[in-house]
């Protein structure tokens, strides 16, 4: 069977194959890179609002600890004015609400920042209200909220330098139909050499048979020629003649 005539569409429906899953991949590349360029402000946004609410949540409880612990008769170097702690209460109210927007509620570790960032807050609401309270309580949870925060940020520039999972999926499936079609491309080459090869012998073949069907048959033995009998003869001997 002859399938020549079937190469030029086959390598042609491979190549479309092979420009569409490049065209395709182009296009979720360009999208994602914009992607990632946003995630990557997105975490330089939420490391500087992170940094500000522990650092804000910090100067609040050792402002705090200072009033309750200055004599009125020293004067302390440190001491906070009373404007400047309202300042500081509210840019971390401020800050930890931006930074709660951010957050996906979806993602374990995000949740998990969450989490400790409210326990961070209340901690510092009952420092505050309670006369009797460590500043230990306060401090201990900016400590672990800044542990996790730090964990996150890892993970979302993991995410950066990955790629996103369209992007990922995209060049999975872009290479695995350029293998497939290197694969079929490689098949028909070697299927077309073959036949390339086998061709011109089944030619050959077929004419030898042909002549050698057509070419007279040789006997080996003498020829025997068998004549006619002549009409009127027979074979049986005559009877003698009576007397």
């Amino acid at each position: 069977m002859n399938l020549t005539p079937l190469y030029p569409a086959l390598l042609t429906f491979a190549a479309a194959i092979v420009a569409g899953g490049v065209a395709r991949s182009n296009l979720i590349a360009t999208k994602e890179t914009k992607v990632s360029e946003f995630r990557q402000a997105w975490i330089n946004s939420l490391r500087e609002e992170l940094s500000t609410l522990f650092s804000n949540t910090r100067t609040l409880a050792r402002s705090v600890q200072e009033d309750r612990d200055s004599k009125p008769e020293i004067k302390s170097k440190f001491h906070f004015a009373q404007d400047k702690i309202t300042d500081v209460r509210h840019g971390a109210a401020e800050t930890y609400y931006r930074i709660k927007l951010r957050l996906n509620r979806d993602q374990d570790d995000h949740k998990e920042l969450l989490k400790l960032l409210r326990e961070m807050m209340e901690a510092q609401q009952r420092y505050m209200s309670d006369p009797a309270a460590d500043v230990q309580l306060p401090l201990n949870q900016v400590e672990k909220a800044s542990d996790q925060a730090e964990k996150v940020l890892k993970n979302e520039w993991r995410t950066v330098k990955g790629g996103e999972k369209a992007y990922r999926s995209a060049i999975n499936i872009t290479t695995w139909v350029l293998s497939v079609s290197v694969v079929i491309w490689i098949i028909l080459v070697a299927f077309s050499v073959y036949m390339a090869l086998t061709e011109p012998e089944q030619a050959t073949n077929g004419l030898t048979s042909l002549s050698t069907s057509q070419a007279p048959s040789r006997s080996t033995g003498p020829a025997t020629v068998s004549l006619p009998a002549a009409q009127g003869s027979s074979s049986a001997p005559k009877p003698p003649a009576s007397k």
